[in-house]
């Protein structure tokens, strides 16, 4: 009797309390994050498991039933946080837009063929490193005069002149060197000094050539293509926001 009584209150007290079905998720949204899932996984790792999905799923759920109870408080009504909300929405048509840009680009034969003799492309730089830009500047006036850099070389030694000897594909460059470097052919030297690493720079494109072990234009092909279409589409969208009244 005393366990059928106990039974009965314990029947009472859950009354009210049975745990609500987790609310339904479209599948359009669980197939947009496996989808971006998928595009930053390796080629390699197939179809998405279907625990994946669940988690997918369970996650998003969840998402859902804390913004309804945000909602519910009130949350979405602040200032600060429709402030915020506007800032997201924004920031993501944004990416969006860039995206279709990208898309909606080509890369032509020639195109691919010079960006890719770009990437592979390797320098034999030679430099003199100064303290200060002054400096820099009056050791170019001795250029200007006739004196050759090999002779500026010998007047102001420094160790790095000889690591830089052989070939260096500009990919492993530092930055600032690389960025001065890719539009110098053979031959040409700095219009003015880089700064780099505290110092000062005058630079000489010895030679040029490929890097050494450099992948096949087979292999870069992809890779290059999605570059060139994303530089295009960054181009527009700078001429879009410039004829707007905004310069990035």
């Amino acid at each position: 009797m005393k366990h059928k009584t106990l039974l009965a209150s314990m029947t009472l007290a859950l009354t009210g309390l049975a745990i609500a079905a987790a609310p339904a998720i479209d599948k359009a949204r669980v197939d947009a994050v496996l989808k971006q899932m998928a595009e930053t996984a390796p080629p390699e790792a197939g179809e998405p498991p279907a625990e994946l999905r669940a988690d997918v799923e369970k996650r998003l759920a969840a998402d859902d039933i804390l913004k309804n109870e945000a909602v519910k408080l009130g949350l979405d009504k602040k200032p600060e946080i429709q402030a915020q909300w506007k800032n997201l929405e924004a920031r993501f048509y944004a990416d969006q837009y860039a995206e279709h840009l990208a898309a909606s680009f080509t890369a032509g034969d020639e195109e691919l063929k010079a960006a890719y003799a770009e990437q592979t492309r390797a320098v034999r730089l030679q430099q003199v490193g100064f303290a200060s830009e002054a400096e820099a500047l009056q050791a170019q006036q001795l250029l200007l005069k006739g004196l050759s850099f090999e002779e500026l070389m010998k007047r102001y030694p420094n160790p790095a002149q000889e690591q830089l000897a052989g070939f260096v594909p500009l990919a492993q460059l530092p930055p600032e060197l690389a960025a001065a470097a890719a539009p110098m052919q053979r031959g040409q030297i700095s219009h003015k000094p880089v700064a780099f690493g505290g110092g000062y720079y005058l630079l000489k494109i010895a030679a040029t050539g490929q890097a050494e072990n450099a992948p096949s234009f087979e292999e870069l092909k992809d890779q290059i293509t999605t570059l060139i279409k994303q530089r295009k589409a960054r181009e527009k969208i700078a001429e879009l926001l410039k004829a707007n009244g905004i310069n990035l």
